[in-house]
């Protein structure tokens, strides 16, 4: 397995044509959980703002609201989803 993580400014290689439907779903997949590592550090950022100040002021919630609106969650399930289905069509 890959140890060299690749930061989220670096875009992956173009997909190629011709390869597997697997293939596909999981460059998504993995695109999807690069821009959500991307967020990391503004939810550090929050969470450390929230603990400094003891409260959820109206500034960081809204800042908090804008990073979790931002957040790709449900492209990630769907993309996981299609490409499970994809192994499993592999498989058949």
């Amino acid at each position: 397995m890959a140890t060299r993580k690749k930061p989220c400014t670096e875009a992956t290689v173009t997909a190629r044509r011709g390869l597997p439907p697997a293939y596909y779903q999981l460059h998504a997949l993995l695109e999807t959980l690069r821009a959500l590592q991307c967020c990391e550090d503004d939810l550090c950022t929050l969470l450390a703002g929230i603990q400094r100040s003891g409260r959820l002021n109206a500034s960081l919630r809204r800042d908090l609201l804008h990073a979790l609106h931002n957040m790709r969650v449900m492209s990630l399930h769907a993309e996981l989803d299609a490409c499970l289905a994809a192994l499993e069509e592999a498989a058949a």
